[in-house]
């Protein structure tokens, strides 16, 4: 635990395809909490789909974007938060995520995480790409190390369905929270 580090807010990280979106939706809907999706509050803010952005803006402009949301949701509590995958890029994006609430990293295999994430086209990193195996496994290795630095909980949900993750998600963070309170009294 994070000294100042708000417990009642659960947010999930992970690459494209970990399943943090319609995770999210659900573990909002059961722990009675608002789901936030950064992307949607980026799009709703600039007015812009995710791919228009990135193609006018680039990737910094789009990350400048997804770093003021950020801050800008920061103070918020009783939140389910789903991130996208590049926001570990940034250390500010860290520092703050670490202070908003409990860090949960989405993870799959890099064969599952990838046909999930082919199976949208809103994946504005991987248009265009000649390779897109190639670009994703790429991205994928440069992130696995940040998601492991933040994250206070890992669920691997290669092979669980999203109630499953979803199940996973409340029962780990009743744990964490139950052994954060111990370690924290002694």
């Amino acid at each position: 635990m994070q000294p100042g580090q708000v417990l009642d807010n659960i947010l999930l990280i992970g690459f494209m395809g970990s399943g943090k979106s319609s995770v999210g939706r659900q573990l909002a809907i059961s722990q009675g909490k608002r789901f936030i999706d950064i992307d949607k509050e980026i799009v709703d803010a600039c007015g812009l789909a995710l791919c228009t952005l990135f193609y006018r803006e680039g990737e910094e402009g789009f990350r400048n974007w997804e770093s003021c949301t950020l801050r800008r949701l920061s103070g918020q509590q009783g939140m389910i938060l789903s991130t996208g995958g590049g926001i570990v890029l940034r250390e500010e994006n860290r520092v703050l995520l670490r202070k908003m609430g409990i860090v949960v990293w989405l993870d799959a295999t890099a064969g599952t995480l990838f046909e999930r994430a082919m199976r949208s086209k809103e994946r504005p990193l991987l248009q265009g790409e000649e390779n897109p195996w190639k670009k994703f496994t790429s991205l994928l290795d440069l992130r696995r190390g940040l998601y492991r630095g933040l994250s206070d909980l890992y669920i691997d949900s290669s092979h669980l369905t999203h109630e499953e993750v979803t199940s996973k998600i409340m029962e780990d963070v009743a744990t964490w929270k139950h052994n954060s309170a111990h370690h924290a009294a002694h």
